[in-house]
């Protein structure tokens, strides 16, 4: 097992609110953490400062990544004016061999060419989870990736990341609903 992410003593606060503060954790090859909390704890940010899109305001953060990051944000972060497989292109996995895989899992592959407004939500949420089923990384990190999903892909989703571990990736995910993913738990809401 090789340290991927360590954290120590991470804070942020909005203003002068305190959103978390003290959050220490390593995160090691094939393990996952459950950041848990209330609404509003931090859960987002934290996600973001390990990212690099945000910056703590103490503590120390530390990536040993041989890979880039593959980050999956609570949004879809899609183009809603564009086809399916418009969107496929502007995410750069149109030609990725295990494509067509998860399209017909998703029962997505006769969509390419409808608008993604045209979609359900949970239909623009196994596009946007593509990046995540097709990545090329050594962490992972999800903020609220099942919220949307039916069933069947909640559990597909939890077999994929279960078999990333087992290949040696680390994952980060934040969730209100239970996951069946071999996890550590870090709970924000304790953390104020």
């Amino acid at each position: 097992m090789h340290l991927k992410v360590k954290a120590k003593n991470l804070s942020y606060k909005i203003n002068e609110k305190k959103l978390f503060q003290n959050i220490s954790f390593e995160l090691f090859s094939g393990k996952a953490i459950h950041i848990k909390g209330d609404n509003g704890s931090g859960k987002t940010t934290l996600l973001k400062i390990i990212c690099g899109l945000t910056n703590q305001v103490k503590g120390e953060l530390e990536k040993k990544l041989d890979k880039r990051i593959c980050f999956l944000g609570h949004k879809n972060a899609l183009k809603q004016y564009l086809t399916v497989e418009e969107n496929l292109f502007v995410l750069d996995i149109i030609n990725h061999p295990d494509l067509n895989k998860h399209l017909i899992e998703f029962g997505l592959n006769k969509s390419l060419d409808i608008n993604l407004s045209s979609l359900s939500f949970g239909q623009q949420k196994k596009i946007a989870l593509l990046r995540v089923f097709l990545n090329d990384s050594d962490l992972i990190l999800l903020d609220e990736p099942c919220v949307g999903l039916d069933n069947k892909t909640q559990k597909y989703l939890c077999k994929f990341l279960n078999d990333e571990l087992k290949l040696g990736k680390s994952i980060l995910f934040s969730s209100h609903i239970s996951l069946d993913i071999n996890s550590e738990k870090l709970n924000l809401s304790d953390k104020i």
